[in-house]
């Protein structure tokens, strides 16, 4: 079967980010924070779960870009709507100015300032936990990496570093 970017954004404009499933990134957080990497298996697990819980909120920020692009559109096409619809309530020259002020305090325009807003403080959110997911990954790497030279006697680096002993 064939997958497509477009699979991974999604159709809707608008995301429901709101009702995005973090349940199983919630549980390799838990898992890292309990899990002690007590030798190679256990650290490479937490390397594996910590890339998962990553690549989850890689399709979720991708949908966050898409709806917080999506949402200034709509700000500013709204603030837009609205200051050419008004008109200066006594009957008198509507002014630029008056437009503007319309524009700026309309309940339409609030309704999705409040939206684009929500979707920023989201996607700040998945933003600091794909960071401490990768940083994690690359913190067990670096276990891995010193446990296979140290305790396991063997190094995959392409130098002619020698192996450290009497760890063993």
């Amino acid at each position: 079967q064939q997958v497509r970017l477009g699979d991974f954004l999604g159709t809707n404009l608008e995301e429901d980010f709101m009702n995005f499933d973090l349940t199983e990134v919630e549980a390799v957080l838990e898992n890292l924070r309990d899990i002690d990497a007590i030798d190679l298996s256990h650290v490479e697990v937490l390397q594996q779960q910590s890339l998962r819980g990553a690549d989850i909120i890689t399709g979720y920020l991708g949908k966050m870009v898409k709806t917080i692009g999506y949402l200034e559109a709509k700000v500013n096409s709204t603030k837009n709507k609205v200051s050419l619809e008004y008109k200066a309530p006594d009957g008198s020259k509507t002014t630029l100015d008056m437009k503007k002020w319309a524009a700026d305090v309309s309940p339409e325009v609030e309704k999705v300032q409040i939206k684009l807003a929500s979707a920023k403080g989201s996607k700040l959110v998945l933003d600091r936990k794909y960071e401490i997911l990768v940083k994690a990954h690359h913190h067990f790497k670096d276990i891995a990496t010193g446990l296979r030279k140290t305790i396991l006697g063997y190094s995959l680096s392409t130098t002619d570093e020698p192996v450290p002993s009497g760890y063993e």
